[in-house]
């Protein structure tokens, strides 16, 4: 008995070999199968389908990992299944999402390094109907080409079943791979988004809308607590100097230093935004003497904005004016104060830059 089913071991594990040996030659038929299938769904043209850079080498692989583990039982390696899996990311990636700016698709490669596979993603518009389907259509097209070589080559019905089941469960693991992926990059591109849409690009502060909004909410609250808020409107001095002489590259680089000292000032009752070119808001909340504070912490942020700034070695020495306005009752709008704030900081502009001024506090805690 255990040396017949040596034997039959034996036999079964030559089947499989001649199998996988075979079905590897015939991976050009059944790449052809799946691009004939995704033209006739996709609206594209079978040449578009099948042109260079379509991202079809992932199919290739799929069939290469099965006819290896029919060859040596080996399954694909973890590296493979991801590559096989990644066209998943690439439908996210491809799904039309509104406001999505130019470069950001590019930012996130930078942020996340770029994919060692990012060069085999199919430029065709995927989606997850469509990557379900070409896993249905692989699983398919090479159960198919099993069938007929394993009657050319006399392969045991035992053999050709067990290679079908494999191509199944695969198909199956590879849809399971590519929905998770498809759901992991599309939750990193929906938070990108989120993210720029609340933020400032360049700098990451909050941006104009979101201090609005977080303002209105801080103003309300002072009805049942005591204290106040103050609000600094900052604009750095001759700014656009450092533009015209040293570049945009090193007024950027100015821009995000300045917003990473302000930020590093802030409390969590605090916020800072970057409103505008090189203006910005830092709003302190939660002061129990906010009249007293303001200059106070008014100096605190022209001190730090006016350190020397250190950019492709060279320091630069910027000047900022600041328009402070003192909130102390809940009878106001955000518009309101963010304009006499504004207004304050003109008024330095106009008398000399470079200093401090803040608007009487009584003005904004009148009724509306």
């Amino acid at each position: 008995m255990s040396a017949s089913s040596d034997v039959d071991e034996a036999v079964r594990t030559t089947e499989r070999i001649a199998l996988g040996n075979a079905l590897e030659d015939r991976t050009d038929d059944i790449v052809r199968w799946c691009q004939e299938e995704f033209a006739k769904h996709s609206g594209a043209t079978l040449e578009e389908v099948s042109g260079a850079q379509s991202g079809w080498a992932t199919t290739s692989l799929a069939v290469h990992s099965m006819a290896n583990w029919l060859k040596s039982g080996v399954s694909a390696n973890l590296l493979d299944r991801e590559q096989i899996a990644s066209l998943g990311k690439a439908a996210a990636r491809r799904r039309r999402t509104p406001v999505l700016p130019a470069r950001t698709n590019e930012e996130l490669d930078a942020e996340r390094g770029a994919s060692p596979h990012s060069q085999t993603e199919s430029p065709l518009q995927l989606s997850v109907a469509l990557i379900t389907r070409l896993n249905l259509w692989w699983s398919e097209a090479t159960r198919a080409v099993l069938d007929e070589e394993a009657s050319r080559l006399k392969i045991s019905t035992a053999t050709l079943n067990e290679a079908c089941e494999m191509v199944v469960k695969s198909c199956h693991s590879s849809l399971v791979r590519m929905a998770k992926q498809f759901d992991a990059e599309f939750k990193a591109l929906y938070d990108r988004l989120s993210n720029l849409a609340l933020h400032d690009s360049l700098t990451g502060l909050v941006n104009r809308a979101t201090l609005i909004e977080w303002l209105d909410r801080v103003i309300a609250r002072l009805a049942r607590q005591p204290g106040g808020l103050v609000v600094a409107f900052m604009d750095l001095d001759n700014f656009k100097e450092v533009n015209d002489v040293y570049g945009h590259a090193c007024g950027d680089d100015v821009l995000v230093e300045l917003a990473s000292r302000l930020l590093a000032q802030m409390r969590p009752s605090d916020m800072v935004a970057r409103i505008g070119g090189d203006e910005f808001v830092a709003v302190f909340g939660d002061l129990s003497e906010p009249l007293e504070a303001a200059q106070k912490l008014a100096e605190r942020l022209h001190s730090i904005v006016t350190e020397p700034v250190s950019v492709n070695g060279i320091d630069l020495h910027m000047t900022i004016s600041i328009g402070i306005a003192v909130v102390l009752g809940p009878e106001c709008h955000s518009d309101e104060v963010l304009a006499q704030a504004d207004a304050a900081m003109y008024s330095v502009k106009r008398t000399g830059l470079n200093k401090i001024i803040t608007v009487d506090g009584g003005s904004l805690n009148r009724p509306i």
